[in-house]
């Protein structure tokens, strides 16, 4: 399955035919280099503290090019190295926008987005008038929430600072990268991917990204903070929200698992043991077996504890449109459990 993603995307990437030639030597070398690399992200933990991040980090990976056409044919989110997402783009799960809104002097525009209930992602480029704002510039981050058409905020990611507006924990925790950051034209490319450890999010309709201010961080820590309001309107085209389900062939096992869903980015498992660890080390190495032999970690999980017994709720990157039968969930220490699809 892997190489037939990897293949997928090179075969979009080529089908880009304005591309000049040097410009796709880099570009298959950053590809190549993004999968082949460890690399380091930034994570971010929500205000509950229920995620706990895994401990391998990984080092992001931009690169700089000039040509507009080709920055558009790009996969937005391939930078993150998440195989359940770049499985979701390929299969066309990943939908544009041209959201925008301009405020103090920077346009901001949504490029593209997804959502299911384990993840969601946005892409933002945003232009500043003033291109030597960014000199010297290291990292340029937002201050946002998501609200749905309920009126219900799905994600806060802003400082303690500032109070939040709803009282929902869908959000476990978020990677932030700026893959693309150009002082001499002003251009920014801001990607995040929110993550529900618990398969909690619900379904985008009428949603708003409402932007309070865009932190601009220079090479030696100093941070600018630009307020304004860029108030970015999601439109999310119904799509089939295709699942899979998967259930445990041993109800003995020690590894009691209660959900196995896939979703178009990942597969949401929540399973228990008996007893409390309190060592959340003891599942840091827990990982999935298909039936093709090819292995899959998690970034993080969350940990909650009921009647004597430790509930563990992760995403692995299996999806939905993977045809793996059947998979085994392995915990080293503890045991391991067969999951069949249904």
């Amino acid at each position: 399955m892997f190489n037939n993603v990897d293949k997928k995307l090179k075969n979009t990437l080529n089908k880009q035919e304005v591309i000049p030639l040097t410009v796709r030597q880099t570009l298959d070398e950053t590809y190549d280099s993004i999968r082949n690399q460890k690399r380091k992200r930034k994570r971010s933990v929500n205000r509950t503290g229920l995620i706990a991040a895994a401990a391998s980090t990984f080092l992001i990976i931009g690169f700089a090019v000039s040509n507009d056409t080709v920055m558009a044919g790009i996969n937005k989110f391939i930078n993150f190295g998440d195989k359940g997402i770049e499985q979701a783009a390929v299969n066309g799960f990943i939908q544009d926008s041209d959201s925008w809104a301009t405020d103090q002097g920077i346009n901001i525009t949504l490029e593209s987005h997804f959502s299911d209930a384990n993840k969601l992602g946005l892409s933002f480029q945003m232009e500043f008038e003033d291109p030597s704002m960014l000199l010297n510039t290291a990292d340029v981050s937002m201050d946002y929430r998501l609200k749905n058409g309920d009126g219900e905020y799905i994600d806060e990611f802003i400082p303690d600072t500032k109070p939040l507006k709803g009282d929902a924990s869908y959000i476990s925790g978020s990677t932030h990268q700026n893959p693309w950051l150009d002082s001499k034209t002003g251009r920014v490319q801001y990607d995040v991917v929110a993550e529900s450890n618990e398969g909690a999010i619900p379904p985008l309709k009428n949603a708003v990204i409402e932007i309070e201010s865009i932190n601009v961080f220079s090479n030696t820590g100093e941070l600018v903070k630009i307020d304004g309001t860029w108030n970015l309107s999601v439109h999310n085209k119904e799509k089939s929200n295709r699942t899979a389900t998967f259930t445990m062939q041993n109800e003995s096992s020690v590894i009691q698992v209660s959900n196995a869903t896939a979703n178009p980015t990942s597969l949401n498992v929540s399973f228990a043991v008996g007893g409390i660890y309190e060592d959340e080390n003891t599942f840091a190495e827990m990982k999935i077996l298909d039936d093709k032999g090819n292995e899959y970690e998690t970034n993080g999980f969350t940990k909650k504890t009921k009647n004597n017994q430790t509930i563990i709720s992760a995403n692995f990157p299996i999806t939905s449109f993977s045809d793996s039968k059947k998979l085994m969930l392995m915990i080293e220490g503890i045991g391991e459990v067969e999951l069949v699809k249904n």
